[in-house]
């Protein structure tokens, strides 16, 4: 990618005000729905911090919490097996996000 091609994706990401943290989980998600926090950090499909500042994230793109309501692009269901664990998937929101932002990594140079 050339320095342009750089300075054109830091815009972008800059739309929406996300951190990389949160664009690299929603990216993760995106290519991986249904699976929880703990199968994308074991599997290392999702490095990008502790599994701690990955929780943070994942709260602030999903519902958020009752003193800070969430950005609504992500959607928790919680495991049929064991309740700790809640799977991830896009909300319809999040999806239109995402397919935005691919759409536009395709026309970076």
């Amino acid at each position: 990618m050339t320095l342009n091609g750089l300075i054109k994706l830091t815009t972008l990401l800059q739309e929406p005000p996300l951190t990389i943290i949160q664009w690299q989980i929603l990216l993760v998600v995106a290519e991986n729905p249904g699976e929880t926090i703990t199968d994308l950090v074991n599997d290392g499909k999702l490095d990008c911090g502790t599994p701690s500042d990955i929780a943070v994230s994942v709260k602030r793109l999903g519902e958020g919490r009752h003193d800070r309501p969430g950005l609504g692009l992500l959607k928790k269901q919680q495991h049929e097996d064991d309740g700790r664990y809640f799977r991830l998937s896009l909300s319809p929101k999040g999806k239109k996000l995402v397919d935005k932002l691919k759409q536009k990594l395709r026309n970076i140079k």
